[in-house]
């Protein structure tokens, strides 16, 4: 596909025309391509530029000093990631960002952008700030989840928002099970076991991602 075509897919491009991007494409890289499983970030790297997802998927993660994994949420296609860090000036990104397929990105020069006066300057920031807005409502909902607590509280209260989500009761998720247990910041086995208690209660069915909430 040609990259007019991809940018305007996106919504932090929506409604540019020809000449406004033409004048973003000035700050975009070239597509970088990453085999499944490779870092993209890794903690305490400086950023000047954030991501454009354009194919595939990646996992933003953090480490404790055990040697804990904590997923902090997966994004697929098509995504933006590690722009909050940069509008911040935070500098040294406080998180991991890992592929989990073969992935195509393009990073985009957003302070350099941001600074010139250019015509599609604005329509850009909008965009960007509804982007933002989305983000801020899911972060809200993972700190509800993770101050639930019992993992039931917690499992329960997912699956719900990926079923408010999807507009259904039959969904899939983005996560395997020893994901979704990093996710949820659980024990795999009682995150097993928990799924295994309310499935035989008659509250839900599952297969591996599928899920229905009865």
């Amino acid at each position: 596909m040609e990259l007019s075509n991809i940018l305007t897919s996106l919504q932090l491009f929506k409604n540019l025309d020809e000449i406004e991007l033409d004048e973003v494409k000035n700050y975009l890289s070239d597509i970088k391509v990453y085999k499944n499983k490779s870092t993209v970030f890794n903690v305490g790297d400086y950023i000047n530029y954030f991501g454009i997802l354009l194919k595939g998927q990646v996992e933003l993660e953090m480490d404790d000093a055990f040697g804990n994994k904590t997923i902090l949420s997966k994004l697929s296609a098509p995504a933006l990631f590690a722009e909050s860090i940069l509008i911040k000036n935070v500098g040294e990104i406080p998180l991991s960002v890992v592929t989990t397929m073969d992935t195509e990105i393009i990073f985009f020069d957003y302070n350099s952008f941001s600074s010139e006066n250019l015509k599609s300057k604005e329509k850009v920031k909008d965009n960007l700030i509804k982007i933002l807005a989305g983000k801020n409502l899911f972060m809200r909902d993972k700190l509800n989840l993770l101050t639930l607590p019992t993992s039931r509280a917690k499992i329960l209260y997912f699956l719900s928002t990926e079923a408010r989500k999807s507009h259904s009761k039959y969904f899939t998720i983005d996560f395997n099970i020893t994901e979704l247990a990093q996710f949820l910041n659980l024990n795999r086995s009682s995150l097993s076991r928990e799924l295994s208690k309310l499935k035989k209660e008659g509250l839900i069915d599952y297969h591996n991602k599928t899920f229905r909430i009865l």
